[in-house]
């Protein structure tokens, strides 16, 4: 009797048991449905692939974190897949913190490989046009990179701040920052772009036969200051070794250059006509009143502006003026009372 209660006992367990595991594996079963559908979006609501998105991806991030940020913006169909890929490849450690632009409904591998590589480098293209002045130059890159602060580049422009032997002016790199467009990167600060165009300054200007220069006994700085009236002066490329021919002729003989652009450069008025009061300004820089070469360049010249300013063209002219105040076309001459007529004439 005791023999067949125990073998009952037995049997009753067995059922309970298997009753036990019926149930626990249809309930492992319905959760594994359940998360399957939450984790994938109705058909409705799928993110087409091949959109870009933006993924940043944190110091410190789990590989948890990772997934779940990718699967969130629909690069990967499922986060914890994609974690078990790289686990399975062994590259949970291999993933980079950075900011990614990444396509929705990439494969695995290919959002791994990326991850892996690191972000690319940003790279920002600022332009700076011939005749810009440093003010100029300081708002447009402060203006165009996120990372330069205007007050950084202020302090970055002061000349003490570089020991190149062909800097002449101890104190205005007016003239050496030369205009190009330059390629930048977020590690640069101010001093790198500054110190990135006065080595562009040297890399253009270092071919250049100022042989003319030397033998009127003008030292290259003098030649930058020439550029630079050459630069603001000619709109027409054909007129820059005219106007350098003026410069040049009247400096042999002691004439003011009468060049109202320098005056225009020291009184910070370039959009409005200067006045009799602003002529009679006393200052190095009133061309006008005091023959010779401004203290300084009045911008920032372009090769040509440079070259034409070491290779002026042959002629005696002493006088121009603007006659086309459309295309600001100039009329030369070597004779005052031609001068003077042409600037009745001038429309």
């Amino acid at each position: 009797m005791r023999l067949k209660n125990i073998n009952n006992y037995n049997k009753i367990k067995k059922i309970l048991i298997l009753s036990l595991i019926l149930t626990l594996s249809v309930s492992f079963s319905l959760a594994s449905s359940c998360f399957l559908d939450s984790s994938r979006p109705d058909d409705s609501e799928e993110i087409a692939k091949g959109i870009e998105v933006e993924i940043i991806i944190y110091e410190g991030m789990t590989l948890n974190q990772i997934s779940s940020v990718l699967e969130d913006k629909a690069v990967v169909d499922n986060g914890f897949m994609f974690r078990l890929y790289v686990q399975q490849k062994g590259k949970e450690k291999s993933l980079i913190p950075g900011t990614y632009k990444l396509l929705t409904g990439s494969e695995y591998g290919e959002v791994m490989d990326e991850l892996s590589a690191g972000t690319p480098v940003v790279t920002f293209k600022v332009a700076i046009p011939e005749g810009y002045i440093i003010i100029d130059i300081i708002e447009r890159f402060s203006s165009e990179l996120p990372f330069i602060d205007s007050e950084e580049m202020l302090l970055a422009v002061n000349a003490d701040n570089y020991n190149y032997d062909y800097i002449e002016d101890d104190e205005s790199l007016e003239g050496y920052l030369f205009p190009k467009t330059y390629e930048v990167t977020m590690d640069y600060n101010a001093y790198d772009i500054v110190d990135m165009m006065l080595v562009q300054y040297r890399y253009e200007t270092g071919d250049l036969d100022y042989t003319y220069a030397e033998n009127k006994g003008l030292s290259k700085y003098d030649i930058l200051k020439i550029a630079s009236m050459i630069e603001r002066e000619a709109y027409i490329p054909e007129e820059r070794e005219l106007i350098s021919a003026v410069i040049h002729n009247r400096l042999d003989i002691g004439m003011p250059l009468g060049i109202d652009a320098t005056l225009s450069y020291f009184l910070e008025k370039w959009d409005e006509p200067l006045t009799v009061s602003d002529l009679e300004t006393d200052t190095r820089f009133n061309t006008r009143i005091y023959a010779g070469l401004p203290p300084t360049p009045i911008c920032n010249p372009g090769l040509a502006a440079i070259s034409a300013a070491i290779n002026p063209a042959d002629i005696d002219y002493l006088y121009f003026v603007v006659t086309d105040s459309q295309t600001h076309q100039h009329s030369f001459t070597n004779d005052y009372d031609e001068h003077i007529n042409n600037i009745n004439n001038a429309n």
